[in-house]
């Protein structure tokens, strides 16, 4: 069983170390993918639609998805699919939050390096 406190940790060290978005992101559902041994996605909301943002694993069949908000406002959903326990729920959702202010750009780079 993966241990929330100790992916949440993981997750805060990425945003102390980080200061993209993009890192931050990939190295989020990287850790995600790696803690839980399963595919992990973000979609973000565009032009009120779901956009395939970054994927750590092969993209499945979603089976869970956490809503991520930013004041209120729903800006993207984590996505698996695996099913997830209540407390991995609640762990993603506390993720989430963590992230949601690196979820309001958004990803169209199709998979490809970007420098500015």
């Amino acid at each position: 069983m993966t241990d929330g406190t100790t992916v949440v940790a993981m997750i805060e060290g990425i945003l102390e170390r980080s200061e993209e978005a993009d890192q931050i992101l990939l190295g989020t559902i990287a850790a995600l993918s790696s803690q839980y041994e399963t595919s992990v996605g973000i979609r973000f909301i565009e032009e009120g639609t779901f956009s395939d943002g970054p994927w750590a694993g092969e993209p499945g069949t979603v089976a869970t998805e956490i809503a991520i908000r930013y004041d209120d406002e729903l800006v993207a959903m984590l996505v698996t699919p695996a099913v997830l326990d209540a407390a991995a729920v609640r762990t993603w959702e506390q993720i989430g939050n963590l992230i949601s202010a690196f979820c309001l750009v958004g990803w169209d780079i199709g998979g490809e390096d970007w420098e500015p």
